[in-house]
C-alpha cells in the first residue's frame, strides 16, 4: 500500500507529505516510547504514537519510517512540521486511537496480509 492509499483509507490529516503515490507501507507500529520505536520498529512502518516533539522526526528519518500518524488528536509544534518537511518525513495527524486506526488497517498490508 502506498502512503497516499493509507491516508485515504484512514481519513488520516496530512501535515507533510513526502512523495506519498511511491512511498510504500509494509507494516505497522504502535510506541510512545522512542527507544522502543528504536530497536523494533521496521523500515517503510507506519508509526502510531502520541509524541509529536521534534525528536520523533530524528527517529523516523533514522528507521526509515514510512510515515507517522500523530493520534488521538494530538498536533505537532510547528518545529516538529518543519522538520519533518526538511527532513522528508511523512506526518499526518487523526483524531482517531492507534487501536481504531490499526483495527481499519488489519489485513491490509504486505506483512499481515492473510495467505
Amino acid at each position: 500500500m502506498t502512503v497516499e492509499e493509507l491516508v485515504a483509507l484512514l481519513g488520516l490529516d496530512p501535515i507533510h507529505l513526502e512523495d506519498p503515490s511511491s512511498r510504500t507501507v509494509t507494516t505497522a507500529y504502535c510506541g510512545d516510547l522512542l527507544s522502543d520505536v528504536m530497536a523494533h520498529c521496521p523500515p517503510g512502518a507506519v508509526w502510531f504514537t502520541v509524541q509529536a516533539h521534534v525528536n520523533c522526526i530524528a527517529v523516523a528519518e533514522v528507521r526509515d519510517i514510512a510515515c507517522v500518524v500523530l493520534v488521538n488528536g494530538v498536533s505537532p509544534d510547528p518545529q516538529t512540521a518543519a522538520r519533518a518537511a526538511a527532513q522528508g518525513v511523512t506526518l499526518c495527524g487523526s483524531e482517531r486511537s492507534s487501536a481504531a486506526l490499526c483495527m481499519r488497517l488489519s489485513g491490509r498490508l504486505a506483512e499481515d496480509a492473510p495467505a
